[in-house]
């Protein structure tokens, strides 16, 4: 009797914790989708109320991606809004408040074409800020690598090759951050054709909206900060050092071009005037932290290889230096011709050939380090010295062309000297 009261019991528990549990889940189920129709009823509320509010192209572009946004969030709900909304559904809903955003387009005299131009760039700029966002954590994660792993260095290929590796994908990662960067700040200021010093106080309020929603400023900032950061941290050499110095005459240009403008849209706000001026110090700094690694590194080509050029700190410094060591060469009145030619093999098998000539100059010319013609006047100075020191193959052709012309000319004449007298006529 006890045992079976015991079951009933435990049946009797069972039944009230099952009915329990499934009252508590439906309980959440019920407050999960009131939760998520309240935040639909009040999203869209409050894009119907900017709606009437709407007064330039760039206002009705926003409240149009709103409503791409709000569609998209929604999309897995629409059962649940079909029923909470009854007897209206909620597609029609969206789509009301699409007619009425076009109804005021109207009124306002904003072609569609405008708004549907802007609303594709602000799905550029949100696109380009997640992608910023996100290579943030990667180049953190990389610099903190490179960073431990540089300072328990092993000298063997395989650390070398990681280590190289980490180095090669950090500054492809931190290249296009700095791309996406300023793709995403020329697509804000694309939507607006007007100068943007003459623009209305609305709008420049909007924009800079904008620019705080994507941390435009702050971006930039540790943009050049990673750069600087980067050349610090590792040993570039060569043809990625210039090319560092490329990205770095790119960035400082672009940079030039936009500073001006964010001063104007952030003219009533001092700090981030004092940011904006910041930017200039820090990119100011990482030119110069470029340019002294470039010329050391340079400068290191000649001196390991004991060749006296001497030392040069600027492009100017360099093509200079170096055009008067050809001139010293070429005006040489001192060394033998062994010497001469042992000096110019030296030079040109162990630094011109492999490094200066076909790495250095056309990566300096691509990076607006050195013009073209600065270039062009060391390679003339560098063939000017070869033909002073081994004679060029053209006058050795002729050389030898003139030889075979006289031999030539020589045999024609003895064989028409006439015979002596008593020799046979060999023409009778």
């Amino acid at each position: 009797m006890n045992h079976l009261t015991r079951s009933l019991c435990t049946t009797m528990v069972g039944v009230i914790g099952t009915f329990m549990t499934f009252s508590v889940v439906a309980m959440a189920q019920e407050q999960s989708d009131y939760a998520i129709v309240q935040s639909f009823q009040e999203k869209y509320k409050a894009i119907r109320e900017a709606i009437k509010e709407v007064k330039t192209v760039q206002e009705c572009a926003e409240v149009s991606a709103n409503i791409d946004e709000l569609e998209k969030e929604f999309a897995a709900d629409t059962a649940l809004l079909n029923k909470s909304l009854y007897p209206d559904k909620y597609d029609d809903v969206v789509s009301e408040a699409r007619v009425e955003l076009r109804l005021n387009q109207d009124k306002l005299g904003i072609i569609e074409s405008s708004v549907a131009r802007i609303t594709e760039l602000e799905e550029q700029v949100r696109s380009l800020s997640r992608a910023v966002d996100s290579m943030d954590t990667i180049n953190d994660r990389l610099l903190a690598s490179i960073d431990v792993m540089s300072k328990a260095l092993e000298k063997n290929a395989t650390t070398i090759d990681s280590l190289n590796h980490l180095v090669t994908s950090l500054r492809q990662s931190i290249r296009a951050r700095d791309e996406a960067i300023f793709a995403m700040v020329d697509s804000m200021f694309m939507q607006y054709d007007k100068n943007i010093q003459g623009l209305p106080d609305q709008e420049k309020k909007i924009l800079v909206g904008k620019m705080e929603r994507h941390n435009v400023v702050s971006n930039i900032m540790e943009a050049a900060k990673a750069n600087l950061k980067f050349l610090e941290t590792t040993q570039l050499s060569g043809k990625d050092l210039a090319g560092m110095v490329k990205e770095q005459r790119q960035f400082s240009s672009y940079w030039n071009g936009l500073g001006p403008k964010l001063a104007n849209v952030y003219v009533s706000s001092k700090d981030r005037a004092k940011q904006i001026a910041a930017i200039d110090t820090v990119i100011a700094q990482w030119g110069r932290k470029t340019d002294s690694t470039l010329w050391t590194d340079l400068n290191g080509e000649f001196s390991s290889k004991q060749i006296p050029v001497q030392p040069f700190h600027s492009a100017d410094e360099f093509v200079a230096n170096l055009s008067k060591y050809f001139d010293d060469q070429i005006n040489d009145s001192k060394s033998s011709n062994e010497e001469k030619a042992k000096n110019l093999n030296h030079f040109a098998d162990d630094v011109w050939n492999p490094s200066i000539n076909s790495q250095w100059l056309p990566t300096l010319v691509d990076g607006g380090v050195i013009t073209k013609d600065q270039e062009n006047q060391l390679q003339t100075k560098f063939a000017s010295w070869q033909s002073a020191v081994k004679p060029s193959h053209m006058f050795l052709y002729a050389g030898i062309f003139i030889i075979i012309l006289i031999v030539i000319i020589v045999i024609v004449i003895r064989g028409r000297k006439k015979p002596q007298a008593g020799e046979p006529n060999p023409r009778a």
